[in-house]
């Protein structure tokens, strides 16, 4: 099993929908989706206002920011 993902973004748009396709492999049995440490790529710090970063860290996922220059 995976203990980190890394997930590239450019808006806070575009990290809610990794974290619903998160879910979705979750929920159709890829329980590996759900991990420990998603590492996030960015270079706009609106990404930070995703309305699913709470849900996903409720379920126990830290998320790890690196600004991309």
């Amino acid at each position: 099993m995976l203990d980190s993902r890394p997930c590239k973004v450019s808006s806070a748009e575009q990290l809610d929908t990794e974290i619903q396709d998160i879910f979705w492999l979750d929920n159709v049995q890829r329980g590996d989706e759900i991990i420990g440490t998603l590492n996030v790529y960015y270079s706009n710090e609106s990404v930070k206002l995703a309305r699913l970063i709470p849900t996903l860290e409720d379920r126990g996922v830290v998320i790890v920011w690196h600004k991309i220059l």
